[in-house]
């Protein structure tokens, strides 16, 4: 029985926040000039590959936003497919792409953390 909603208390929660992180990361990246449909649909490709490659179950179909590493995968598909159709403003390779979306969502995942840590932002609720 597998369950999927847009429910934080069920497996499988499937919401705009697994997506819309790695759409925005690797359109900006590129600098792509719009955000085809082509775009979204390499990033639910890319979702529902990570969740793959990490073993799927009826408890685990899509990865939970905690998994932060599925953004930086998404961006690269969403860049991949900008520069492909050719409407990215600067190119680069996968590798290049992956190591750009990493280093600016891990560095903002830091600062984050550090600003809870110091109670200047409040830790989200449990």
């Amino acid at each position: 029985r597998i369950v999927g909603t847009g429910r934080s208390d069920f497996p499988n929660q499937i919401n705009n926040s697994i997506v819309f992180p790695g759409i925005f990361r690797g359109a900006l990246d590129v600098r792509a000039k719009t955000i085809t449909d082509e775009m979204c649909v390499a990033a639910a490709f890319e979702i529902a590959k990570t969740a793959e490659d990490k073993g799927l179950s009826d408890e685990y179909i899509v990865p939970k936003m905690s998994e932060w590493e599925v953004f930086p995968r998404e961006a690269v598909a969403v860049g991949m497919k900008a520069i492909e159709q050719g409407i990215a403003r600067v190119k680069y390779n996968k590798n290049e792409l992956y190591e750009i979306a990493e280093n600016i969502i891990k560095k903002a995942r830091d600062e984050t953390h550090m600003l809870m840590k110091h109670g200047i932002i409040e830790m989200p609720p449990k």
